[in-house]
């Protein structure tokens, strides 16, 4: 449009148009209010629940991410659903969304943080607080800068929606919890519940084998093409036996092991870590109660081992740390499945995303760092009334 009153002409445009358009122009700039009103628009959610993006609006943002951001967003495929598998015009693609600045490099290589969300299809807090995140780190890009430097000199890949046939299913208002394969049993019951489809442990307690139970773990670990995909590219991006060559449960992963790895659930009000199989403690159990309490400071829940809450085989988090040596935990959000927007835009998001932001942070060794000691005011010497808060561009 052009307003020739004010001489001025509105162009509706992303990041990158508006950095040519700098090269061509002396002024440009935002219209925060025209802005924020198309961002509020941008999506109208799952019924009842508006502030929860549904799977293709969630797809929509990843991809206009990685196209407004060229420089430090890729929109990855990285497989299949079920329902793709069967059927090329059904089912969808499972996406990592990867942020990094492309242009500089490290060379012993970026500390890579992971989270997978709303691998169970019924929560719905999972997928929305991982996408929140996103935007909050591309947003802030240049802006914050702990959040500048950690796009320089980490990684952070977000699969989204690790299950989205099952996640379409719980759309419609049903608390479905597994992958949509009709191969097993049928009705509401049809499905793999891919917390339990996972190789470490797979077939043990806390699964089942009955095909009709909502804990049915599959024919064989690592059936389902989700859970392939998840673990294809963990394989990608993690060194591999950080815990050694063939491992005793007990072996640790070193102190400067690095990566960090959060399957993001509801709900329970938990952070969990390894192990979910046993009572016995992991090498790192140490470790991992630093770390869980350091992130449970920040979200307010209840940190404590995976198999506090029940035993469970065949799980992502002791996958990732069973066979990556990753530091791995589960976040359980909220306190249910279709958490009210209300409760999650005003607790759920704001203090989960400055937990999300401190297990980046220390992904490079996650091990030793969460131990501190931490910096939390700078001040100049000689300079008293200079203080700068972490975070603050000085």
């Amino acid at each position: 449009d052009v307003d020739e009153k004010s001489m001025t002409v509105y162009v509706l445009g992303n990041s990158r148009e508006k950095a040519e358009l700098e090269v061509q122009y002396t002024v440009v700039a935002v219209d925060e209010v025209a802005t924020a009103g198309i961002e509020a628009a941008a999506f109208e959610g799952i019924a009842g629940f508006e502030c929860y993006r549904t799977v293709e609006e969630t797809y929509a943002t990843g991809e206009s991410i990685a196209l407004n951001y060229p420089d430090i967003a890729e929109w990855i495929d990285i497989g299949d659903s079920w329902q793709k598998t069967q059927n090329q015009g059904a089912g969808y693609d499972i996406f990592a969304l990867k942020l990094t600045n492309k242009n500089i490099a490290v060379a012993e290589g970026k500390p890579k943080f992971f989270a997978n969300c709303a691998i169970h299809a019924r929560e719905y807090a999972t997928a929305e607080l991982c996408t929140r995140f996103a935007e909050m780190l591309v947003e802030g890009y240049g802006n914050d800068a702990e959040i500048t430097a950690l796009i320089d000199h980490q990684e952070v890949h977000l699969v989204l929606q690790t299950n989205p046939d099952g996640r379409k299913q719980a759309e419609a208002g049903t608390l479905w919890r597994k992958n949509k394969n009709n191969n097993y049993c049928s009705g509401d019951s049809t499905g793999c519940d891919l917390n339990r489809n996972f190789p470490f442990k797979w077939g043990g307690a806390g699964s089942s084998g009955n095909v009709c139970s909502t804990i049915y773990r599959g024919p064989s670990p690592g059936s389902e093409p989700e859970t392939e995909a998840v673990l294809d590219y963990m394989t990608l991006i993690f060194p591999p036996n950080q815990r050694g060559i063939n491992p005793a449960d007990s072996d640790a992963a070193p102190l400067d092991a690095t990566g960090v790895a959060i399957d993001v659930h509801s709900y329970g009000g938990l952070v969990l870590y390894p192990w979910g199989y046993t009572t016995a403690e992991s090498g790192n159990h140490d470790q991992f109660v630093t770390f869980g309490r350091k992130l449970a400071f920040f979200n307010d829940y209840e940190p404590k081992a995976a198999v506090g809450l029940y035993v469970a085989t065949g799980t992502t988090d002791d996958t990732y740390y069973g066979n990556y040596g990753v530091a791995a935990f589960t976040f359980e959000l909220g306190t249910t499945f279709f958490q009210g927007c209300n409760s999650f835009e005003n607790t759920i998001l704001p203090d989960n995303l400055k937990s999300l932001m401190y297990a980046a942070m220390v992904s490079r060794t996650p091990y030793k760092t969460p131990a501190g000691p931490d910096v939390l005011n700078l001040r100049f010497k000689d300079q008293s009334e200079s203080v700068f808060k972490v975070g603050e561009n000085i």
